[in-house]
């Protein structure tokens, strides 16, 4: 029972939080969130005093009065405040009663194990009848059990009490490590107030974001791809956010409070090549000047702006609790596409065939922000990758290579000499590529090699290919082949390059 009350204790401590209000809601942002939180203002006041924690950024503070038409907010002035002790003060009590506790199971422990060492030492004291031997074996079987018992209950609470003492640890160095501080911020009204007001705030924290994580399970057999996207949530704040309203947005926001200069623009003769090199310096100082004026008079930086191309989404998560210093992962969307899968073979490249999906999403597209993706083809893991969607149509997916098709590569190269008086060099390029197709049922295989062209006139190439014959795009040479269940194919190509003798020259393979 006086366990479960420290258990108690210990929650109820870190819970409690006279300085700090609850927030309410919290939009995250991959590098940071916004808080929003309430306050009441009683009847009669003329000011409100809001504590921010030692994460949130002050110029970021937006405020809002709830049913107060005439009351208006004149100013607020922030200061940056050490964290107000009886904040902390039960986790320091707590902390040494734990301390003393877990002393006083060390002291039972020894005592056990020092009684233990006694018991075994009378097993070497003379007995006179073979009774006596017999009992006093009996006395210390049963006097070390219980002391062996008992020993292990100790050292169980031990454990559970070296938790909870370390958890107390981590919420005081959280409060207090590094001499963090926290943002007073005052704010005055117009006038007092007539009746008890709502006021609503929010403000920008750093030390938390989410990343995108997604999960994309290949099914060549059903030609669809089940994707499930996540959202993974930390947040170093040392609240914990318990029963918020959580959204997340995909990109980040840009706050920048003042529009950016106007640059002077002169249209002038340039006289002579000295004062043109001149005003070409001048020119280039004077924005250099004025950028760094509007730096100066900006403040801070604005948020990472987002990528070109990426959409800029809100999620509503609902309630949700985030602890502080832990992960959490919280799934977005999921669902399937319908995919086109083709394996494709580099063969001069590699003897691996990949499986290649093909998407056309005009009519079920939804961007994905940049996230590692687990890669899977049905349901086994392949590896995994960064992810991100942007793209409505031509979408290309690779799931890693397949052992089930197999590639063998024969190759023939011969150099000679060719003419009797007009000396010539030659050399030829034979291929044979050997394709096997070791699966239940049919596939579609695409086989892609680079088609050579000559950089000289007098450099001559000849090709010979054998059906089937290969297409030529953008100077590949692609087969598209349809392998039946068990089935094979075979590729037979070459090329043969004649250039004079005395003509150094690059085979480039």
């Amino acid at each position: 029972m006086k366990y479960l009350f420290l258990t108690f204790l210990l929650f109820f401590s870190l819970l409690m939080s006279p300085a700090l209000t609850a927030p309410t809601e919290v939009i995250l942002y991959p590098t940071g969130a916004t808080v929003s939180e309430q306050f009441i203002i009683p009847k009669g006041a003329d000011s409100a005093t809001l504590l921010l924690p030692h994460v949130a950024i002050p110029e970021s503070l937006k405020l809002a009065l709830l049913k107060a038409s005439e009351q208006k907010i004149t100013g607020i002035e922030f200061t940056s405040i050490l964290p107000n002790a009886s904040d902390f003060k039960e986790l320091e009590e707590l902390i040494s009663r734990l301390e003393k506790k877990i002393a006083s199971i060390d002291d039972q422990i020894q005592s056990r194990t020092l009684a233990l060492n006694y018991w075994k030492n009378q097993q070497d004291l003379p007995v006179k009848t073979l009774a006596d031997a017999r009992e006093m074996g009996k006395i210390i079987r049963d006097e070390s059990i219980s002391l062996l018992q008992g020993s292990t209950e100790l050292r169980q609470q031990k454990i559970e009490l070296e938790k909870q003492l370390k958890e107390a640890r981590n919420q005081l160095q959280q409060k207090t490590g590094n001499n963090q501080r926290i943002w007073q911020a005052q704010v005055r009204f117009s006038q007092p107030t007539t009746i008890d007001l709502g006021l609503t705030y929010s403000y920008r924290i750093r030390r938390a974001g989410w990343q995108s994580s997604y999960s994309l399970n290949a099914l060549p057999g059903q030609k669809k791809i089940q994707w499930v996207w996540t959202a993974k949530i930390t947040q170093q704040t040392g609240i914990d956010w318990t029963g918020v309203n959580l959204k997340i947005a995909t990109a980040e926001p840009v706050f920048t409070l003042t529009p950016p200069g106007i640059r002077p623009w002169e249209i002038r003769e340039e006289q002579i090549l000295r004062a043109r090199s001149h005003i070409k310096t001048m020119a280039m100082a004077v924005p250099q000047k004025m950028a760094m004026d509007s730096v100066a008079e900006m403040g801070a930086p604005p948020a990472p702006a987002r990528v070109e191309g990426q959409l800029f989404d809100t999620y509503d998560l609902g309630q949700a609790n985030i602890a502080s210093g832990k992960e959490s992962r919280i799934k977005i969307r999921e669902g399937s596409w319908n995919a086109t899968f083709t394996y494709l073979a580099r063969p001069l490249l590699s003897e691996q065939v990949f499986l290649q999906a093909n998407l056309d999403l005009t009519e079920d597209f939804l961007p994905l922000p940049t996230g590692i993706a687990s890669i899977q083809v049905d349901g086994v893991h392949v590896g995994q990758r960064n992810f991100s969607l942007y793209e409505k149509q031509d979408i290309s997916m690779s799931f890693g290579s397949d052992p089930g098709i197999v590639v063998d590569v024969k190759t023939d190269h011969v150099a000679g000499e060719k003419g009797l008086l007009v000396r010539k060099n030659t050399y030829n390029w034979n291929w044979e590529v050997n394709l096997t197709n070791h699966k239940n049922f049919a596939v579609d295989l695409k086989v892609e090699d680079t088609y050579p062209h000559s950089g000289h006139e007098k450099i001559v190439l000849k090709e010979a290919f054998s059906p089937p014959l290969p297409t030529r795009e953008k100077n590949q040479l692609i087969w598209n082949l349809a392998l039946p269940p068990q089935g094979e194919q075979q590729l037979n190509y070459g090329y043969q390059v004649t250039y004079p003798e005395d003509m150094p020259v690059s085979l480039g393979r």
